[in-house]
C-alpha cells in the first residue's frame, strides 16, 4: 500500500461521491439479487445511516451509525456487488506447492473433489489495497514458506476487483471479501468437514479487516486464529470494534504493527492495540532498514517492488517479520509486555512473567501464548529488529550494580564497557549511547541485541571512561557484579540457566579506561 497512493485516494474519494448530507436517511439503495444488477454500471454514492445493499447468499451490508465518525470516517459508501469485486480463491498443498486448485462455493462437485484435507489447518492469505497476486509476491513468498513449515492447506484470498481506488470504496468492499470468506469455510465445513477452528486468516493492512469481517460471521463455533499483519489505520483507527478487527472475531487474535507512526496522517498502520496480543517491533514505527530497501529491491525484486519499499516499506515490514519467523529458528522474536517502548530499552520489562504470561513469540509461534487468551484486553509487546535479513537478534538484559564502600568516596560520570567472552562469539559492548552519572550503591539496566549470537558466555571483563576533569589523581569506581541474561528464552528455568553472574572479587577500586577480568561469582 503505497503512502503517496494512498492519501491521493483519500482526497478523490471526496469527489467521487455526491455532496448529500450523512445522516439523511430518506434514500435507501439496495440490490437484492447481484446476480442481475452490477454496481460497475452505477455511481458512487454516498452512503447514509439507514442504507444498505443485499447480496445473494452474503445477506445485506447496511450503513449503522457505528461507521461514520466526523473525523476518523466521514465518508461511508455501499459496497460493490459480488460479480465486481469477484473474490477468487486459490488453494495450494504440501504435495502440489506449485499447482493451484481455484475453489468456488457455488460449485459444490469441485469443492469435494479438491485437494484440500480437513485433517490439516487450513490458512487463508488476504492482502489489502492496490495489491494482488500479480503484483503481490511476498503472497506467493508466504505461501511457500507455509507450506515449507507444515502440512497446511494454503488459500490465497485475491480481491484485486474490489481494491483500487477510490479508498472509501475499497473499504467498503472488505465487508463483501470478509463475508465471501465466511461463506467459503461455512461450506468447507458442510462439504469437507473443516473446522472453522483449524482455519487461520493471515490479513495484511485492509486484508486485517477482512479477516475481522470474515471471523464476526462465526458465533457457535470461532475461527481458530487471525494474524493482522500491520492492520490499516485510515478509516479503522478508533473506530468501534463492529468496523475494525477486534480480540472477539477468533478464538486467538494477534497483531503486528511496524508503520504506526505518532504523525497520525502519515500513517498507513494502526498504533492502536487490535488483538489478544499485539507486537510493536522497534516500537511499531520507522523500522531499521528501511531507508534503503528500495535499492536493495530494484537489484533483487524487480521496479515494482522497489517502488513498493520506497513508498511503504515500514508497512511491508511486518509481512517481512511474518514470513521471517516461519522457518528462521535462531534467536526467536520475543516480545515483552511493557507500558511503552523507552521503559523496554531501559530494561524494565524483562520477565516473562508467570507461565509465560508476559512475553510472546512474535509471528508464526505467537499462538503459543496461551495464559490471558480469553481475555477481551489487549496486551502489548515490545521488541527490537535488525536491519535485514535475518531480522532476529540475539537480545541480552545486562544488570551492572556499583558497590558503596565503606569508606569516603566519590560518585562518577562516564560510560562503562563490556567485553563477553561467549562460545560462539565475543562482544565489545559500550553499554550506554551517552555519558552517565555513575553512583556507587545504584544498579544501572541494559538492553543489549547483537546480531550474532553469543552462544553459553564463558567469561566477562569490565572497563569505564570517566568524562570528568582530572590532573594529580586518577578517577576510579567500585563494582560489585554484573548480571547477563538471555531474552530470546521463553522457557524460565532454561533463562535461569543461561543466566550468569560476575563479581569484582574483593571490590576493589577500577581505574578509569583499565580492563579489569570478573570472576563467576
Amino acid at each position: 500500500m503505497a503512502k503517496c497512493v494512498l492519501y491521493t485516494c483519500l482526497a478523490l474519494s471526496v469527489s467521487f461521491v455526491s455532496a448529500t448530507p450523512l445522516w439523511n436517511s430518506s434514500f435507501v439503495y439496495a440490490t437484492e439479487d447481484d446476480a442481475v444488477t452490477s454496481s460497475s454500471d452505477l455511481p458512487v454514492q454516498m452512503a447514509r445511516v439507514g442504507d444498505k445493499r443485499c447480496m445473494t447468499g452474503l445477506g445485506c451490508f447496511e450503513i449503522t451509525d457505528d461507521f461514520f465518525h466526523y473525523r476518523y470516517r466521514p465518508i461511508n459508501v455501499l459496497p460493490q456487488d459480488r460479480l465486481t469485486i469477484r473474490t477468487q480463491f486459490y488453494l495450494y498443498t504440501k504435495l502440489h506447492p506449485k499447482e493451484v486448485y481455484y475453489l468456488d462455493e457455488s460449485k459444490p462437485s469441485e469443492i469435494i473433489s479438491s485437494p484440500l484435507d480437513p485433517s490439516h489447518e487450513t490458512k487463508f492469505i488476504t492482502h489489502g489495497f492496490i495489491d494482488s497476486t500479480i503484483y503481490g509476491k511476498w503472497m506467493e513468498e508466504l505461501k511457500d514458506n507455509l507450506l515449507l513449515h507444515g502440512n497446511y492447506n494454503v488459500i490465497i484470498v485475491d480481491w484485486s476487483k474490489g481494491n483500487g481506488l477510490p479508498y472509501t470504496q475499497a473499504t467498503a468492499n472488505t465487508r463483501v471479501v470478509g463475508a465471501e470468506i465466511a461463506l467459503l469455510i461455512q461450506t468447507l465445513q458442510k462439504l469437507k468437514n473443516v473446522n472453522p477452528m483449524d482455519c487461520h486468516i493471515i490479513g495484511h493492512s485492509l486484508g486485517s479487516h477482512i479477516a475481522g469481517y470474515a471471523g464476526e460471521r462465526f458465533k457457535n463455533i470461532k475461527l481458530g486464529r487471525i494474524t493482522a499483519v500491520d492492520p490499516a489505520q485510515p478509516y479503522f483507527q478508533n473506530m468501534p470494534p463492529s468496523v475494525r478487527i477486534d480480540p472477539t472475531d477468533a478464538d486467538f487474535v494477534d497483531a503486528i504493527h511496524t508503520d504506526s507512526s505518532s504523525t497520525k496522517f502519515l500513517a498507513l498502520g494502526m498504533s492502536q492495540a487490535v488483538g489478544h496480543v499485539d507486537f510493536y517491533p522497534n516500537n511499531g514505527m520507522n523500522q531499521p532498514g528501511c531507508s534503503g530497501a528500495a535499492i536493495h529491491s530494484l537489484f533483487l525484486e524487480g521496479l515494482y517492488d522497489a517502488a513498493r519499499r520506497f513508498v511503504s516499506c515500514n508497512h511491508q515490514r511486518a509481512v517481512d517479520f511474518f514470513i521471517h519467523s516461519i522457518n528462521y529458528k535462531r534467536n526467536p522474536p520475543l516480545g515483552y509486555e511493557c507500558e511503552k517502548y523507552e521503559d523496554y530499552l531501559d530494561g524494565y520489562c524483562t520477565d516473562c512473567g508467570k507461565n509465560g504470561s508476559k512475553c510472546a513469540i512474535m509471528g508464526i509461534r505467537a499462538i503459543e501464548y496461551k495464559p490471558k487468551k480469553n481475555d477481551q484486553k489487549s496486551v502489548k509487546l515490545y521488541l527490537s529488529t535488525n536491519p535485514n535479513v535475518p531480522f532476529w537478534v540475539a537480545t541480552y538484559h545486562i544488570t551492572v550494580k556499583l558497590l558503596k564502600p565503606k569508606t569516603s568516596f566519590k560518585d562518577r560520570k562516564g560510560e562503562m564497557h563490556l567485553t563477553v567472552q561467549g562460545t560462539k562469539n565475543t562482544y565489545n559492548l559500550k553499554l550506554s549511547s551517552k555519558t552517565k552519572d555513575l553512583i556507587h550503591g545504584s544498579t544501572y539496566n541494559f538492553i543489549i541485541t547483537q546480531a550474532e549470537e553469543l552462544g553459553k558466555v564463558t567469561g566477562m571483563a569490565f572497563s569505564w571512561v570517566n568524562s570528568g576533569f582530572y590532573i594529580l589523581t586518577t578517577p576510579t569506581l567500585f563494582l560489585d557484579n554484573i548480571k547477563i541474561s538471555p531474552m530470546n528464552v521463553i522457557d524460565s528455568k532454561q533463562r535461569i540457566q543461561d543466566t550468569k553472574n560476575f563479581c569484582n572479587i574483593g571490590g576493589k577500586s577500577i581505574d578509569a579506561k583499565k580492563l579489569v577480568l570478573l570472576s563467576l561469582c
